[in-house]
């Protein structure tokens, strides 16, 4: 909070930066209501920076705060195309129409969902950060635990001394791990699935 500049926090990428903050507080609780101001009035033609990455991350903060914003989804749905199939890029995107509008977008979430799955090799994405994005938008996306589960194997697989090699990706796979296993004790064990439940971390030991 110290870093923060009047409504935003001043950086090399202010809209990127702020907005992961503001994700990053709501979920304690902390509602920078100053700043979301500051990602919407940067908001130009239904976009930020004529990014997908940072309106992605906008749009994601915006929903993380209960905020809507239908011209940021629209200009993200029209402007999809080969240039952003991208595993990480696709991640993003579906993660941020998922936080703004589920319902709306559904079969494109679905339909990308299917996509990043058939790009994984033995569970993963190649990359640690990369892969973090896959798992957290096929965990919100619904997707069932079998097709997540080879991708935390690999996950956990990757963790060397207690970390992930940097703190942004041991950062983003703690966050996977919270919300796979978040994900384990309620939807899949609600809906009365056979999906199988014992510990992850027993089965790492035994690996």
């Amino acid at each position: 909070m110290s870093l923060k500049k009047d409504a935003f926090w001043e950086t090399d990428k202010p809209v990127l930066d702020t907005s992961r903050v503001c994700s990053a507080l709501a979920g304690c609780g902390n509602i920078q209501s100053d700043a979301l101001d500051w990602i919407l009035k940067q908001q130009t033609n239904g976009n930020w920076n004529s990014n997908e990455i940072d309106t992605s991350y906008a749009l994601i903060a915006l929903g993380d705060c209960g905020v809507k914003n239908a011209a940021g989804c629209d200009w993200l749905m029209g402007n999809y195309g080969l240039k952003w199939e991208h595993v990480g890029t696709t991640s993003l995107i579906i993660t941020a129409l998922l936080k703004q509008d589920e319902n709306n977008y559904r079969n494109f979430i679905s339909d990308r969902a299917d996509w990043i799955l058939s790009k994984s090799s033995s569970g993963g994405w190649t990359y640690v950060a990369t892969s973090n994005l896959a798992i957290q938008a096929l965990i919100l996306a619904g997707v069932f635990e079998e097709e997540v589960d080879p991708s935390i194997q690999w996950l956990l697989k990757k963790q060397k001394s207690n970390n992930w090699g940097d703190i942004t990706s041991t950062s983003l796979s703690l966050i996977s791990l919270k919300m796979y296993l978040d994900k384990l004790n309620s939807d899949w064990v609600n809906e009365g699935t056979n999906h199988r439940r014992e510990s992850l971390w027993a089965r790492k030991q035994q690996s």
